[in-house]
């Protein structure tokens, strides 16, 4: 007990204070959040993209089998959200938002924070590459559902439009080829790249602050909170074991698997018309019940 609590306290808590300074000046102050989701969007997470791959140890064995388990519960948690929003119907926007809700994971400005703080500075790298591969799929793919009101063709073009998948491959390109950036270039994106993780917990914050909760539609956020936050870990068990990832690798790819639906997900939503409302409640519920879940899995990993 001592040490949940102890992991609840240094760990978890410490990612809920810009949330929660973000949500007292949404309640106060009502700035709109779209303005921000734009510049994380176009500048901020290809920043932090192309950084984390830039900087990633892509030549190591162990890694492909960590990026396997990263892609891998990606398309496993799409074929359950296409599922249940077989199951329960309703409009394309609410089905495509409850696709993302499940395969978009927020490991980046919770993720990689919570993984340093449980597993040390590798913890935190690893974090970043897989939040990165996960980005590069979710981004492409979230806007493509973000998009579902519409025809396929623009879902297609507004996917194709958003540059974070191409930085990233940038970044991977820069690395593998050992291409040394002139020092102006490096440090202007480092200070993007930063800036990345607070302003995804602000705008957490702000969309937190705007949203209103409807009784009705609990049951479903709930549903689709615990499949995201429980699902996600049992679906990453054993797509571990099927690649062998032992160690830190195993620990990272189980609590990345299990993080809350992602903040970008609400800024997909709100960029390309999807169901804002849907996406910033399963965001809030997974946010909050993910203090507990996340605690636990930490707990029985360490």
């Amino acid at each position: 007990m001592l040490q949940l609590f102890s992991i609840l306290l240094n760990v978890i808590s410490p990612i809920f204070i810009l949330i929660g300074l973000a949500y007292v000046v949404g309640k106060r102050l009502a700035p709109d959040p779209r303005a921000l989701s734009v510049f994380l969007i176009y500048v901020f997470v290809p920043a932090l993209s192309f950084n984390g791959l830039r900087n990633a140890d892509l030549r190591g064995g162990a890694i492909l089998g960590f990026v396997a388990v990263a892609v891998g519960l990606v398309l496993m948690m799409i074929l359950i959200g296409l599922a249940i929003g077989a199951w329960l119907g309703g409009t394309p926007q609410r089905r495509g938002a409850l696709v993302m809700t499940l395969f978009m994971v927020n490991g980046a400005n919770y993720g990689t924070p919570v993984n340093t703080f449980a597993y040390g500075t590798v913890g935190g790298e690893l974090a970043v590459l897989y939040y990165v591969v996960n980005s590069i799929l979710s981004n492409f793919l979230g806007v493509f559902f973000a998009s579902r009101g519409g025809s396929v063709g623009q879902a297609i073009r507004n996917a194709l439009s958003v540059p974070v998948g191409y930085a990233a491959l940038l970044g991977g390109a820069v690395n593998l080829l050992s291409v040394e950036m002139p020092l102006f270039l490096s440090r202007g994106i480092d200070i993007m790249a930063q800036a990345a993780i607070p302003c995804m917990l602000a705008l957490l914050g702000l969309q937190l602050s705007h949203m209103t909760l409807n009784r009705r539609g609990l049951g479903l956020v709930l549903l689709v909170s615990g499949v995201r936050l429980i699902g996600g870990a049992l679906a990453a068990l054993p797509l571990c074991a099927l690649f062998g990832l032992q160690g830190v690798a195993f620990q990272v790819a189980m609590t990345q698997s299990a993080m809350p639906t992602a903040v970008m997900t609400n800024a997909l939503a709100t960029e390309f018309g999807s169901d804002v409302e849907f996406t910033s409640a399963v965001t809030l519920i997974s946010t909050l019940l993910s203090v507990v879940t996340l605690s636990v899995l930490i707990a029985l990993l360490l």
